[in-house]
């Protein structure tokens, strides 16, 4: 069976080095592509497909449905790195409020880039490949450890909330990002961390560190999901273990609440990818600026997932035969859209960690914007030192690999849930919303 696995994706992975387009955020365009679109959006979906016949003939039982016990990494390294962390993390979020109310607004202020680049993009995608950091960078969950709160569950509304704070609280986030026109203020960024900082600490009062922080807190939430990628992950004694790439996901914790917050995760990233297309632009003319319109289009692209992903679950119970709720499916295949969430984020926003992250170099000396060069850096420029087609094939690697792993986990999990005879069967639908947010999202890289 582990010589099929292997084949499968061997197969898929060859045919990953397909070309297809992807250029993000002002780098590159259609014009730059080396042939037409639509050869790198078909030749992407082949892919898909390939991928999924391949599955259906050489994976015919479930193989990553059980938790994988993994295998505990010990060393006197990890209290040391984890302490770091945690320091960093507090050091972190005291720049971010000092920096943003008391230094000025120029372009060597560290706020904007320890929040936009470090805290939202290089945490989730290290957390991707290396298990959760949030868990030890946290600082507020470091900050209620120092000060010995919540240390009780105190009350159990959260979780029957599940994870339904966190959404709306992620989903903010990236309003204040996508929307706001304030969001490069330092000044405006150092509020939006008090104020979270406030909701994480009246959560935590409320139903304990660990009850508030794992249904408040948004980026606990997302940051943990996409660790479940990861080949490290913890025991339930917190232990480092290795278990291997994807195997955390299946056994997801789906709380109230986890299916939207997923869908968030996508929804989010296509918008952010379609509102920067010239079409769009010209599609609804002189609104686009607006936040009313800005937020209405966010919560939108959210929905017009949701309800893709919805009517894909539908299909399935259709497909099935079997009498089994919508939600149910809906919750059991939520952890597929995992990779694809990750490979939007990847495809759309490395080159914001690649190039705008070099920016630390000069914050580091000047962090509040004063004019400092406290190690002689502050006049560090940024370094462009990968070309367009390497980032072009980087994107590519990214969307198409992460819409392979969705499959083979969703083909993993019909093989659990549906009977043997109709499993495939039932994936159907789950291949055609795959495949379109594929091309979906090498169209909308393609045209950024």
């Amino acid at each position: 069976m582990a010589r099929r696995a292997f084949v499968v994706l061997g197969v898929a992975a060859g045919l990953g080095l397909v070309p297809a387009p992807a250029v993000a955020h002002g780098i590159g365009g259609r014009a730059d592509l080396p042939v037409p679109v639509e050869f790198f959006v078909v030749g992407a979906g082949m892919v898909l497909v390939v991928t999924f016949v391949a599955l259906a003939a050489l994976w015919p039982k479930p193989r990553w449905q059980e938790a994988p016990t993994g295998r505990v990494i010990r060393g006197g390294w990890v209290g040391p790195v984890r302490g770091l962390l945690a320091a960093l993390g507090l050091v972190g979020l005291a720049v971010v409020v000092a920096g943003g109310l008391f230094g000025d607004d120029t372009r060597t202020n560290a706020v904007p880039v320890l929040v936009w680049v470090y805290f939202w993009l290089v945490i989730p995608f290290a957390s991707a490949v290396v298990g959760d950091l949030w868990r030890d960078v946290n600082p507020w969950r470091t900050l209620a450890v120092l000060a010995n709160a919540g240390n009780e569950q105190r009350r159990d509304v959260l979780v029957r909330w599940g994870v339904w704070p966190a959404t709306a609280a992620f989903v903010a986030f990236t309003w204040l990002e996508l929307v706001s026109v304030d969001s490069g203020e330092p000044r405006t960024l150092a509020v939006a961390a008090i104020v979270y900082s406030i909701y994480l600490f009246v959560a935590v009062g409320y139903a304990g560190r660990e009850v508030g922080i794992g249904s408040a807190d948004a980026f606990s939430v997302y940051n943990s999901t996409m660790g479940r990628i990861a080949p490290l992950g913890r025991n339930e004694a917190g232990e480092p273990v290795w278990r291997g790439w994807l195997r955390g996901l299946p056994g997801i914790p789906v709380r109230p609440g986890m299916v939207v917050f997923v869908i968030a995760l996508i929804g989010t990233v296509t918008y952010d990818g379609l509102s920067r297309t010239p079409w769009w632009r010209d599609l609804v003319g002189s609104v686009a600026g607006e936040q009313w319109f800005g937020t209405l289009a966010l919560l939108g692209t959210v929905a017009g997932v949701g309800a893709g992903y919805w009517l894909a679950s539908w299909a399935a119970v259709r497909l099935s035969g079997e009498d089994v709720p919508i939600s149910d499916v809906a919750r059991s295949f939520v952890h597929t859209l995992v990779p694809i969430a990750l490979a939007y984020a990847v495809a759309h926003y490395f080159t914001l960690v690649i190039f705008e992250g070099q920016l630390l170099l000069t914050a580091i000396s000047d962090p509040f914007g004063k004019g400092w060069d406290l190690f002689g850096t502050a006049d560090h420029t940024v370094n462009f030192w990968l070309s367009t087609n390497a980032i072009w094939y980087i994107q590519v690697a990214a969307i198409v690999g992460g819409h392979v792993a969705a499959v083979v986990l969703a083909h993993d999990r019909a093989l659990a849930v549906f009977p043997p005879s109709r499993a495939v069967k039932t994936q159907y639908a789950m291949l055609v919303l795959m495949a379109g947010l594929t091309m979906l999202g090498l169209v909308l890289l393609a045209s950024g």
